[in-house]
């Protein structure tokens, strides 16, 4: 029979590797997100190591729970550290630190929660990037030729010239 200790250690792995899993799948959403060609690929091999780690650390967690719980964080690590240097910045700026003296478990939760936040910073630059394009075309189309801006003008100039003849404030 397993005692409170045996249980309690399969239970924090439990929640590792599902913080693990979790990790996993915003990895590879963000993998999605990125465009093909060598970094994406470099990025979805490091997500499919990770998910190597992740269902080594299930195999694992009946037999040494406390192992598993490291696996998984392992594997959490892994996919947090390979997301900086995907991300927007591509590396540069600090990273929101993960807790040193909690558990496994809470380390592979904030893990997932960085990803996630990562993937949508990525997502937000790529917004922005269409966004800037769209605009520009839209104002290369919009804006007038020289000869369409005077006419403009003079057209405004003979609508003031009317308001002062009509109002006699000359």
């Amino acid at each position: 029979m397993a005692t409170t200790t045996q249980r309690d250690d399969r239970k924090q792995a439990k929640s590792a590797i599902r913080a693990a899993r979790k990790a996993e799948k915003e990895a590879g959403k963000l993998a999605k997100q990125l465009p093909k060609g060598a970094p994406r690929a470099k990025f979805e091999a490091i997500v499919a190591d990770a998910a190597t780690t992740r269902r080594a650390a299930e195999a694992d967690r009946d037999a040494a729970p406390r192992r598993a719980a490291r696996q998984a964080a392992r594997a959490s690590a892994k996919l947090e550290r390979a997301s900086l240097r995907m991300g927007p910045s591509g590396g540069v700026g600090t990273a929101k630190a993960t807790p040193k003296g909690t558990d496994a478990e809470a380390r592979a939760k904030a893990r997932a929660k960085t990803l996630k936040r990562r993937r949508k910073q990525a997502k937000q630059v790529q917004k922005m990037a269409k966004s800037v394009a769209v605009h520009t075309i839209v104002q290369s189309i919009t804006t007038p030729t020289e000869q369409e801006q005077a006419k403009k003008d003079r057209k405004r100039i003979r609508r003031r010239a009317k308001r002062v003849a009509a109002t006699g404030m000359d």
